[in-house]
């Protein structure tokens, strides 16, 4: 399978946390978490589409300030998704600022928060000197925040020391795959047209709708079905799964395997050592080890781990090594 996000952490694994991942052919991008931003480039930033904030905590939301600034002049709207009380934090930063010269600026940012049976949103306007709208509810189900005809992110409460920490699955509506051969075969040019193709197949449209066909010898008109069944193939689409900041309890584990489950990339959170526990306990973060113990029974393809304690910087690799023991070996961690 060809990838079609490519994710990676802003910092190094014992900085802020931020996952970017940009999704191929789309020119644009998603964030997860927050964090310091300084290490993207502001071509990097104004790619995102959306930001989803796993819960409030400074190092979380430090780097919202710089995507604000950058985005001031955009014309299309940023979403931003949180968990429940997010929409009035994010009131609070931006009431921090005085907007009496933001006449003409477009920026839109719109703030969602995840909730059961339904989320709340939320609308700041720059040319309104970002006065919240009336807030309403939107439909949650399944947890789905952010949903495009190409993908879905839906989010999962976890406990972080009595507040809720959510975690992300982003998913790929269907993956489809085009056959490089077949292309040659027929003397089909690549080009844009094969991320049309991609959208229409994904919407359902009919297969007799007609697809204007670059080829070697002039355009060409062929109907998607005949397409499809000629130069591509369909099958799951890839899926990424973010987690961090949750309690190492037996209720968030379940939880985690199951956002996880079968994902091609766990992205989750190893901040200290298993012989540490009773602090992971009380610092309500998980081990290394039951991070890679959650990937193993998700049967996650791959784990990458981050969000380290600075206790363990005089041995950068340990948490790394213990997680990837844990999900290659399969042993329960044990107290």
């Amino acid at each position: 399978m060809r990838s079609v996000f490519f994710p990676r952490l802003v910092n190094d694994p014992f900085g802020d946390p931020a996952l970017y991942v940009r999704v191929a052919h789309r020119g644009e991008a998603l964030l997860f978490d927050c964090g310091d931003l300084h290490s993207l480039t502001p071509r990097e930033l104004l790619k995102i589409r959306a930001v989803f904030i796993s819960h409030a905590h400074i190092d979380h939301l430090v780097g919202f300030d710089t995507l604000l600034r950058l985005f001031l002049y955009r014309q299309n709207p940023l979403t931003l998704c949180g968990p429940p009380g997010i929409i009035e934090r994010i009131a609070h930063r931006l009431a921090g600022y005085t907007w009496n010269l933001v006449e003409g600026y477009p920026l839109a940012l719109i703030v969602r928060e995840w909730g059961v049976p339904h989320g709340r949103q939320a609308l700041f306007r720059a040319t309104d000197a970002f006065e919240q709208s009336a807030g309403a509810d939107f439909d949650c189900g399944e947890g789905v925040l952010f949903e495009t005809p190409d993908y879905r992110v839906r989010a999962v409460p976890l406990d972080h020391g009595g507040i809720v920490s959510l975690a992300f699955g982003l998913e790929e509506t269907l993956h489809i795959a085009i056959h490089r051969d077949a292309l040659e075969a027929r003397g089909y040019l690549p080009g844009p047209w094969l991320t049309s193709f991609k959208a229409l197949v994904r919407r359902g449209a009919s297969a007799h709708t007609p697809i204007a066909v670059p080829a070697v010898g002039g355009e060409e008109a062929h109907p998607l079905g005949e397409l499809l069944e000629s130069i591509a193939h369909t099958e799951r689409g890839m899926k990424v799964a973010y987690v961090t900041d949750a309690s190492p309890s037996l209720a968030n584990g379940r939880k985690i395997v199951e956002l996880a489950r079968d994902a091609h990339l766990l992205v989750i959170e190893a901040t200290f050592a298993h012989a540490d526990l009773d602090r992971a306990r009380i610092r309500n973060h998980l081990t290394a080890r039951l991070a890679g113990f959650f990937g193993r029974r998700a049967r996650a393809a791959r784990i990458l781990v981050f969000h380290h304690s600075p206790r363990y910087q005089h041995e950068p690799l340990r948490l790394v090594r213990e997680a990837l023991d844990s999900f290659t070996e399969g042993q329960e961690p044990t107290e």
